[in-house]
């Protein structure tokens, strides 16, 4: 049995043990997969598109464009399947409107029964849109407006706020439509998810119990406004609650009448969110998710076949989903629906424990959180055997990592999900999925979650002063997006071991290296980094670098994010944990380097002329 007490002693212990890491630079290496620098966006509440300007905000673009993120994944984790893409679509009033005017007439007829309350989004507008109230919605007109506190003119968008049965915090001030202008802004590619769990009743509220049709054709619709053509008349049919999804045609030229003509050619898209997980509404077992799935994937291939669709897995290789008694998840997916999947989804959350908040300070759950890669790529190895001995023979079912970090469930404090810990199993995921993703068939990753107001977010968003903060997975994530090389080289690592108690998720393991890392060249061989993480929570540990096949400079530069403890976070001013940067003079093919207890150590060479 692992003690803290038997861990701290190891720990101590390991500074006096040798630690050797060999990077072989004069062998072939691997070409690094952009796709892995992903980050999550969520549609409400994520503080970073200012309606009044159509634009992303200046302030908060630039941290972005800092992190490079190469993919972004839209509308979010758990709120996809409670979101309906088109009511991010909006409609335009046709005249204008003020203080004291009582109808509003739109350019078009919402279905908006049961809602009373809207937003207008124009130039003068707040940056998040002004609500307003009404009494009904008849035809093309909002009747009982009351609350319009500015005058706008004719063209201004006004969308409903929120339907019964959506979270209140729910607003359509970035629909799609801001989502595809915002990647297109960063230089992004996109993954969508798609609402698999939820869809409406007829009388427009929220329902678990919407048919498969309406799901299934709300789905394709959005393939459609995201990619049709508008000349396309193939019609997407009415689903069982009797709404006519019109044709492929008709969302084409919604999306050109809304200023983008061009389809946008989204390649990868999702269908649903954790769908196996009780927490999720609409939540299924594993043979109904399976038998929905190919409905789903031809309906929106129909629409254009050039997508991607990908189905929702479970981290543990053989788990149950909360709905299933016997099935196990992953097997009953990719067995009865991989002849029709591209890609296979995963959220490597790596602890994620609902205990009491007390141990989320606890030395044993820092060190599960250091033992979390190890975790995750096991179940990762385990899972593509899965899929390759489960879908059809020669089908390519790749791997998508669209959430990952650290999940404290009982706890809702910033401090416990965005910490130095939580820092450096992102970049200790990230690393491994740079070595290994490859062989594993990963196509792309994305972390949770790039900005918002919520405890996760890189970049956390204030809404009452409008202030940011950098976390330190922002940090984390900045210096391996800065610094790794398209060439990725093979890199051997001796270290020091430690053992992990169970925690939650993460299994008790033994010889876990306490040092791994990962090293990376430039096309012209000029360059190469080398980025080392210290897993201990104590100790330094000193290793012999041999870099075999490149001489270096003696000079070479030295980024290290780091902090007194693994818990230490940025919510308070001035922030704990930031990149600090120095270097070294005595760089050679071998010499010896100390790398400081639970850090990220960035080492970057410039080879001798």
């Amino acid at each position: 049995m692992v003690t803290c007490s038997s861990l701290q002693a190891a720990a101590q212990d390991t500074a006096e043990k040798a630690a050797t890491i060999v990077v072989e630079a004069g062998t072939p290496a691997t070409v690094l997969n952009p796709l892995l620098f992903g980050q999550n966006l969520l549609f409400a509440g994520n503080g970073l598109w200012n309606a009044a300007t159509g634009a992303l905000d200046p302030a908060g673009v630039k941290l972005v464009k800092d992190l490079a993120p190469t993919i972004i994944r839209f509308p979010g984790g758990s709120a996809a399947d409670q979101y309906f893409w088109e009511d991010g679509l909006g409609y335009r009033t046709t005249a204008p409107a003020a203080p004291g005017t009582t109808t509003i007439s739109l350019d078009g007829a919402p279905a908006w029964d049961e809602i009373t309350e809207a937003r207008i989004l124009a130039a003068g507008a707040a940056a998040w849109g002004d609500p307003f109230h009404f009494l009904k919605a008849e035809g093309n007109r909002l009747v009982g407006a009351i609350g319009l506190k500015k005058s706008y003119s004719p063209g201004a968008t006004v969308r409903l706020e929120r339907r019964s049965g959506q979270p209140d915090w729910f607003s359509n001030t970035f629909g799609i439509l801001e989502f595809l202008r915002a990647i297109k802004s960063l230089g992004a590619q996109a993954i969508i998810t798609v609402n698999y769990g939820t869809g409406l009743d007829k009388e427009g509220r929220l329902s678990t119990s919407a048919s498969l049709s309406q799901r299934v054709k709300r789905a394709a619709a959005l393939v459609a406004f995201v990619n049709g053509n508008p000349g396309d008349s193939r019609s997407l049919g009415v689903d069982e609650e009797g709404r006519d999804w019109r044709t492929v045609g008709y969302w084409a030229a919604r999306r050109g009448s809304l200023g983008h003509p061009e389809p946008w050619h989204i390649r990868y898209w999702e269908v649903g969110n954790e769908v196996s997980d009780k927490t999720e509404t609409g939540f299924t077992d594993a043979a109904r998710y399976a038998a929905d799935l190919p409905v789903f994937a031809r309906a929106m291939k129909e629409v254009d076949p050039a997508i991607k669709v990908g189905a929702v897995g479970v981290n543990f290789p053989r788990g149950k989903g909360d709905a299933d008694r016997i099935k196990e998840w992953n097997p009953t997916v990719l067995k009865t629906a991989g002849s029709c999947l591209d890609f296979f989804i995963l959220h490597p959350y790596y602890p994620a424990s609902g205990k009491d908040r007390t141990i989320y300070s606890s030395r044993a759950w820092f060190t599960a959180v250091m033992a979390g890669g190890e975790q995750a790529m096991a179940n990762l190895r385990e899972i593509r055997s899965l899929i390759n001995a489960s879908v059809p023979p020669g089908r390519q079912v790749g791997l998508a990592i669209s959430e990952y970090g650290i999940w404290p469930v009982a706890s809702k404090d910033a401090r416990d999900y965005s910490n130095l810990a939580a820092a450096l199993y992102d970049a200790d995921l990230l690393m491994h999925l740079i070595r290994e993703g490859t062989d594993l068939g990963v196509i792309l990753a994305a972390a949770w979650n790039l900005h918002g107001n919520n405890p996760t977010a890189a970049i956390a968003y204030n809404w009452s002063t409008g202030g940011r903060t950098l976390r330190p997975q922002y940090y984390a994530q900045e210096l391996l997006v800065k610094s790794v090389q398209p060439e990725i080289l093979q890199t051997q690592v001796t270290a020091p071991v430690f053992s992990t108690p169970l925690m939650g998720n993460v299994k008790p393991r033994n010889n876990i290296p306490l040092l791994t890392a990962l090293a990376s060249r430039s096309q012209d061989r000029r360059r190469l980094t080398l980025l080392v993480i210290n897993r201990s929570l104590d100790a330094p540990i000193r290793a012999a670098i041999r870099l075999q096949g490149f001489t270096p400079q003696a000079r070479a530069a030295v980024h290290t994010l780091g902090g007194k403890s693994a818990g230490d976070n940025n919510e308070d001013n001035p922030p704990a944990i930031i990149p600090l940067s120095g270097a070294l003079d005595y760089a050679a093919p071998e010499f010896p380097f100390t790398f400081k207890p639970h850090s990220l150590t960035v080492l970057e060479f410039q080879a001798r002329p």
